[in-house]
């Protein structure tokens, strides 16, 4: 009897044994649950504060007209430069989507409270109507971490001419009936018939004529031309804050030497024409490439009401001169 008595004890032990075997090995496995899951949250969070970067992109206006000017504003903030610094800021290029950069400001930098803001301020403008796009702007950080900003369409509308009081509206075609207007067409006759007697006696007086060469002082023309761009720093227009008439003053003067040296005749041409007339026929690109960007400048001043720096309107008159004195010294070149 004390045999059967001490068996049942012994399993009864054994299964508490296996319980507590179990009970440690699931809290052990509930354990390491625990900590990994905490440790991700942890690092959900620090990566949360560590890229917690925001950028935002505006424009004062998204509606504009032919050459007025807008600005650009790019701000990123909550930067901690301990973790993660900007790395490569955005570069918009010079022109794009049919706007022009006027004018870049430098970025502008604010810590506070252990972050740090950066901001930078751009004009804009454009002389070509239509819905354009400010590209996405990107700025990266390390770790090859990058945020981005939305595109911003601006709209570019016409010069409104509605209120001149010398414009008028297209109206529909009235169809006429055509009569014989005899006293227009007899002064017509008699005007070719005046026009005819003009011309033959200028071709009469020419043939008459025994007309010397032209003698071409190479050294007046040259020093003429200088002394007008001298005389035009001297009047102190850009202090006088008159930039449309210097600029207009100082075009007029290389075009008009450009006219002579080079035979070609710009009065009624645009910008855009009379540069294809002058490529390739000042002799020197550099110097080429900075008179086209004085042209450039000049149709902003003009058009567009901007004002350049002080010290952008003397390096104008600089390569003006550069100008004048490589066209002079390549024309003659050629001759030689």
């Amino acid at each position: 009897m004390r045999n059967m008595s001490q068996k049942p004890r012994v399993r009864s032990q054994k299964s508490r044994s296996d319980g507590v075997f179990v009970i440690r090995h699931l809290s052990s496995f509930f354990r390491s649950r625990i900590l990994v899951f905490s440790f991700l949250v942890f690092s959900f969070f620090s990566s949360l504060n560590l890229f917690s970067q925001k950028i935002s992109a505006t424009v004062d206006r998204d509606k504009i007209l032919i050459g007025e000017q807008i600005e650009l504003k790019v701000l990123v903030t909550d930067i901690d430069k301990s973790n993660a610094d900007v790395s490569h800021w955005f570069d918009l290029p010079d022109s794009f989507n049919h706007m022009e950069i006027v004018k870049r400001f430098p970025i502008d930098t604010i810590s506070a409270e252990g972050t740090t803001n950066y901001s930078q301020k751009i004009i804009l403008t454009s002389f070509d109507s239509g819905v354009w796009q400010i590209p996405a702007i990107t700025v990266s950080f390390a770790e090859k971490i990058s945020i981005n900003a939305l595109p911003i369409s601006i709209s570019v509308l016409p010069v409104d001419v509605s209120n001149l009081k010398e414009y008028h509206d297209f109206k529909e075609i009235i169809e006429v009936k055509p009569e014989t207007d005899w006293l227009f067409l007899g002064s017509i006759a008699a005007s070719v018939i005046v026009l005819g007697i003009i011309m033959f006696l200028v071709i009469r007086y020419f043939r008459r004529r025994k007309l010397k060469p032209k003698q071409v002082s190479k050294i007046f023309g040259i020093k003429e031309v200088l002394q007008q761009l001298d005389d035009l720093e001297t009047k102190g227009l850009i202090e006088k804050q008159q930039h449309k008439l210097f600029f207009t003053e100082l075009i007029t003067i290389c075009k008009n030497f450009s006219d002579e040296q080079l035979n070609i005749y710009s009065a009624n041409k645009t910008t855009d024409e009379y540069m294809l007339m002058l490529k390739n026929k000042v002799g020197n690109e550099p110097a080429q490439i900075r008179y086209f960007q004085i042209l450039r400048l000049a149709d902003a001043v003009k058009f567009a009401k901007f004002i350049p720096p002080n010290n952008e309107c003397t390096d104008a008159v600089f390569d003006a001169k550069t100008f004048v004195q490589t066209i002079y010294h390549f024309q003659f070149s050629k001759k030689d």
